[in-house]
């Protein structure tokens, strides 16, 4: 055979394996990620029912998992961070593992602690009981670790083999038009609405680090595109008390996410925000097509060359590793502790209606019935996202619980999971930026939800 031959030969094998990541890859990462299943009686996708399998196989030893995983993030916080700092750059993953500030070491050590206190129910009530500890550091981090866990684990397979670039061309005039963003960015809404919003934080600050998105760019898609799920929705609808409702209850949240993302971008903090792209990449996205181009024909021409330089999906699965380990190590005992002080103050003390009390008259003056009982659930949807359909779904009145539950899919920024992990993230958001973000959220959301709340009740 002559080189020519060989060379040609080589070549079909590669431009081969270049269209089996394209098409294979990015088919699985539609299939596990972005494809809605009905199963009995309920819609979900593959990550959902996965997880929910896991769920139901580690039944009852749930608590023993968590709490494992606190433990080890404890240890490891310790080593990684109490070691002299020559020793520590040496050990694996530090560049994600030493923390930025001794605080997140404290809150580690501490949210192990807390753990082991709930799982063997030994402590005071107010931390170990279903409504607080339980609550906190066994179902919703078991959910929490399961769902994100192995969405960072697989998500490479969603974003490193070309479909972005496909997408992202495809839709690039309807989204910069509207929303004066990248077209990629579609694929961060497709990929929360029908996901999770903590896969679509992970999603957009991958995509900042390799210069695909701008520090506005990323802030704007991280706090108005990180939508809550389809699963999420409905799990609220039912919690709330409002299942014959889902399809209101999800049309608002489109309709008023749509509007929130519309307005939200063009005031501070985020219009203040630079267009500047991350430090050590730069910008690497070009979605522009000229007039005598095909959009598909080129779409396709950028997918294929992402594909054909994209890692193997071996090192793929290793670097969603490193990030599954950040979720779990950096970002999870702080979000989970958060939550747990959140319900320990809710239920055990009156700091929330005294401090709420306002907002009450406010909702009197709206005429939602109970007022007083819910207007906490305003505030609190700034640390945990489910504490407003908790209390919506200790309320009477319907057009209450639509209110808060409404509220509870619609802020989207509280710190039990998505504002920690922006904060984990490079994006250049600072707490003072999501704490206005949530309010200026808030402000649009309620009177349009007490609107519609009126209308259907």
């Amino acid at each position: 055979m002559s080189n020519n031959e060989q060379a040609l030969k080589m070549q079909s094998a590669s431009n081969m394996m270049t269209w089996i990541k394209l098409l294979g890859c990015s088919l699985f990462g539609i299939l596990f990620f972005l494809t809605p299943m009905y199963i009995d009686g309920a819609w979900t996708i593959a990550l959902g029912i996965l997880t929910g399998q896991i769920t139901l196989w580690l039944g009852d030893n749930m608590g023993v998992f968590t709490t494992s995983c606190f433990v080890m993030a404890a240890i490891v916080s310790v080593i990684y961070n109490v070691s002299p700092k020559h020793m520590a750059m040496k050990l694996p993953m530090s560049d994600r593992l030493i923390a930025s500030h001794w605080l997140w070491v404290i809150v580690n050590v501490s949210a192990a602690v807390m753990a082991c206190m709930t799982l063997f129910q030994v402590g005071p009530q107010w931390l170990i009981s279903e409504q607080t500890g339980v609550t906190a550091y066994i179902d919703v981090a078991g959910a929490i670790f399961l769902l994100v866990g192995l969405g960072c684990l697989l998500l490479p397979f969603l974003t490193d083999y070309g479909l972005l670039e496909f997408v992202g061309t495809m839709l690039q005039r309807p989204f910069q038009k509207l929303f004066n963003l990248p077209g990629r960015a579609s694929i961060d809404t497709v990929a929360s609405w029908v996901g999770s919003s903590s896969i679509a934080v992970v999603l957009t600050n991958a995509q900042y680090e390799k210069g695909y998105y701008s520090g506005r760019e990323s802030s704007v898609i991280a706090t108005n595109f990180s939508v809550v799920s389809v699963p999420f929705v409905l799990l609220t609808a039912n919690v709330a008390g409002l299942g014959n409702y889902f399809l209101q209850l999800y049309g608002s949240m489109f309709l008023i996410c749509t509007l929130c993302a519309v307005i939200t971008p063009r005031l501070p903090p985020l219009r203040w925000i630079k267009d500047e792209y991350y430090p050590a990449q730069g910008k690497t996205l070009n979605e522009d097509v000229s007039h005598d181009e095909s959009r598909f024909k080129m779409a396709m021409s950028r997918a294929y060359s992402v594909a054909a330089t994209s890692p193997t999906p071996k090192k793929s699965l290793q670097r969603g590793w490193h990030s599954m380990m950040d979720i779990y190590l950096m970002m999870m005992p702080a979000a989970m502790t958060i939550e747990l002080f959140t319900l320990a103050i809710y239920y055990n003390t009156s700091l929330f209606q005294t401090l709420t009390y306002p907002l009450s008259v406010l909702l009197e003056l709206m005429q939602i019935p109970e007022a007083q009982a819910a207007a906490p659930g305003l505030l609190l949807g700034l640390f945990d996202q489910f504490v407003p359909t908790i209390i919506a779904s200790e309320l009477t009145s319907l057009k209450t619980k639509f209110v808060l539950a409404g509220l509870s899919v619609t802020q989207l920024i509280f710190f039990a999971e998505s504002a920690i992990l922006i904060m984990r993230s490079s994006i250049p958001l600072s707490v003072r930026h999501l704490v206005a973000i949530f309010v200026i959220r808030t402000c649009i959301a309620l009177p349009l939800l007490v609107l519609i709340a009126h209308l259907l009740f």
